[in-house]
């Protein structure tokens, strides 16, 4: 039984890890805080991004809103960057 429990747990772990390599990235390359909106399916998720950081894994196919600057749809393992107030994918 200690087996099987070892298995799922490496599993779990596995699908976690699978999962966050292939979320896309939001970097912040401005040096001013930004309002975002992550719209994934019929939910919508708020939140920031502060200046010169990033979000990493932010999400896995969805549409990201900065307010202020637009919208862009983000899937898999983009990498998306806000420079001097516009997108830019990297």
């Amino acid at each position: 039984m200690r087996f099987i429990g070892l298995i799922t747990r490496l599993f779990v772990l596995f699908m976690f890890l699978a999962i966050s390599i292939l979320a896309g990235d939001l970097r912040n390359e401005d040096g001013r805080r930004y309002e975002v909106k992550v719209y994934e399916g019929a939910t919508t998720r708020n939140t920031w991004i502060d200046g010169n950081s990033t979000i990493s894994g932010i999400c896995n196919g969805c549409e990201i809103e900065v307010v202020g600057v637009g919208r862009i749809k983000v899937g898999g393992s983009d990498r998306i960057a806000i420079k001097n107030g516009k997108f830019v994918k990297q």
